[in-house]
């Protein structure tokens, strides 16, 4: 399923539907999650033999996503298409999500948690930044790798002129990705004051 590449590219074969196939034990114990990455052009998506709580860790030590059997949605039009593959480079990425559980608990560090919207592209996303206690938690960003965890997290986009939403649970975002970060209150994640921004708007 993961294959090591001398090119750093993290190659994945996701399939159309989330139905039980017949598969060797050794790769049935894997579950299977919902993966969606979002890019600057297009949102690909399908489902994917994964544990989820690696996938920050992966996104980060690739710098490419080698991606097979998937389905992309344009932006522009909103039109979903199914490729056989496609290369995303890391740069292009806005955000990724994988369904599934939180990762080991025994890994995780004493955190304070604060609600955070960022805006990329067309994209907006507002969840929940995990920062060490008493640090400027937009300033810890900084000194991460460029892909960081935001958890109770939801992303507005814009694909065929039409405003999209979806809860994630968890998402990784594109830090070098995004046009602006910035602290929200918890009021502006749960009742939805914020709206994203169409890049036609912003920029026409």
């Amino acid at each position: 399923m993961l294959p090591k590449s001398p090119s750093r590219r993290l190659y994945l074969v996701l399939q159309p539907t989330s139905e039980e196939v017949f598969e060797p034990d050794a790769v049935a114990d894997t579950p299977l999650v919902c993966f969606i990455a979002y890019g600057v052009h297009h949102r690909v998506f399908g489902w994917v033999r994964l544990r989820a709580d690696r996938l920050t860790d992966l996104l980060n030590a690739h710098e490419e996503l080698h991606l097979a059997e998937v389905e992309i949605e344009s932006l522009e039009d909103g039109i979903t298409q199914s490729v056989d593959e496609i290369i995303i480079h890391r740069r292009e990425l806005i955000a990724v999500h994988a369904t599934g559980p939180r990762g080991d608990q025994a890994r995780h560090q004493r955190t304070r948690t604060h609600p955070i919207a960022i805006q990329s592209g067309n994209y907006l996303i507002g969840g929940h930044l995990h920062a060490d206690p008493g640090a400027d938690p937009i300033a810890s960003v900084g000194g991460r790798p460029a892909i960081v965890p935001l958890t109770d997290a939801w992303i507005e986009y814009w694909s065929g002129g039409e405003r999209k939403y979806q809860s994630t649970g968890t998402i990784v975002v594109n830090r070098d990705a995004a046009d602006w970060m910035r602290l929200v209150t918890d009021d502006d994640l749960i009742e939805g004051w914020l709206r994203p921004t169409s890049a036609s708007v912003r920029h026409g």
